[in-house]
């Protein structure tokens, strides 16, 4: 080992996991043969997921490590039950929309049991645990958002196992929670709002929790604040600055605007926290930390979904989904929307291709300060 503490920030990005598995399988081996295998692990949402999974296959050589990752996402199967055959949470949703008030408040419109059931066997916090304290891992942390009080602002809350960070960003909404992960903070982290139910957590930090994308997408600072000396970012999103926009001529659908929504709180602060970090090393006397940044360009990815993207018929548990998007638009929007929610195996090696080939392309370029 070269005596650097090596981080890695890995962002949110909803089905796009596998994505961050295909880089992780390049650059893990990559990293382990310069000494520079990272240490300080960060996720949110399936980031959080991936960050955990680094963690708990760190005993492992670096490439069989990245192996499994890989397969733990190529191989997930089902992860919610079909709506239209097992329609509770999306029929009570309908009755309350035609007025029966009797109907008990909605708390999601997918089913996640699969999911739950599935992570469940594959998640082993006791090898997480021997991990740090053999020092082979020296943090991992995942953001969730707290649910808040009625009338009361969300806070994000990340959960750290091992050391902790020296400063945290509590003015900013964040509080540091030290505790052993659980499968519950994997779940709260991934729980995209609306579509899948709020995860109770246990413990320190106790309360119901949605996925940590809606405040904090990239725990960055915290890795900052972690002391690492070098960072490595893994984004299902681009974090370039966009090109100046060309106008339009007629109004965006609802597919676009939900996709331009989607892409401002998942990957634009990201894109701005590497940017201060790249002024902040140019500045004298400031503390430099070199990064190597793997990230899709803008739209591959929605591409790649839509290659894949074909609901059979109302029995396979994308079509009405798929209904859904389509009625809100039928251009790059909806494909990105797509790209968000499909994990279905043809679309995850898929990913997972792509993943690779730009964590070559990463590599390649060097770091940067």
């Amino acid at each position: 080992m070269t005596g650097e503490t090596v981080g890695l920030v890995l962002a949110g990005a909803a089905a796009r996991g596998p994505y961050q598995a295909g880089a992780l399988s390049v650059l893990l081996p990559a990293l382990a043969a310069e000494g520079r295998r990272p240490v300080v692990l960060l996720g949110t949402s399936s980031g959080g997921i991936s960050a955990a999974l680094v963690a708990q296959f760190a005993d492992l050589p670096a490439a069989e490590a990245g192996d499994r990752i890989v397969d733990t996402w190529t191989g997930f199967g089902e992860v919610f039950r079909n709506p239209l055959l097992r329609p509770a949470p999306a029929a009570a949703l309908g009755a309350r929309l035609f007025g029966a008030s009797f109907v008990p408040p909605v708390t999601s419109v997918l089913d996640v049991a699969p999911l739950e059931e599935r992570a469940a066997d594959l998640f082993h916090p006791e090898r997480v645990a021997a991990n740090i304290d053999a020092e082979l891992v020296r943090s991992l942390a995942v953001a969730t958002t707290v649910c808040p009080a009625a009338s009361a602002a969300a806070r994000s809350r990340l959960f750290v196992q091992g050391q902790a960070p020296v400063d945290d960003d509590t003015g900013d909404g964040i509080d540091v929670v030290a505790t052993p992960i659980t499968l519950q903070h994997l779940m709260g982290s991934a729980a995209i709002p609306g579509l899948f139910p709020a995860v109770r957590v246990d413990g320190p930090g106790a309360g119901y929790h949605v996925d940590g994308g809606v405040r904090l997408n990239a725990p960055f600072r915290a890795a900052l604040d972690l002391g690492v000396d070098r960072l490595v970012v893994i984004s299902g999103h681009s974090v370039d600055l966009p090109d100046v926009p060309t106008p339009v001529d007629a109004p965006p659908d609802l597919a676009a605007l939900a996709a331009l929504s989607v892409r401002a709180i998942l990957a634009d602060a990201l894109g701005d926290d590497l940017r201060a970090l790249r002024r902040k090393n140019r500045r004298a006397r400031a503390k430099v930390v070199p990064h190597l940044v793997v990230a899709p360009k803008d739209g591959r990815l929605a591409e790649l979904a839509a290659a894949t993207f074909h609901p059979s018929g109302p029995w396979d548990e994308y079509w009405a989904i798929g209904r859904l998007i389509d009625a809100l638009g039928d251009g790059p929007g909806r494909n990105e929307l797509i790209s968000l929610v499909l994990f279905r195996d043809s679309y995850a090696k898929a990913l997972v291709d792509q993943g690779r080939a730009d964590a070559e392309a990463a590599l390649a370029a060097d770091w940067t300060i």
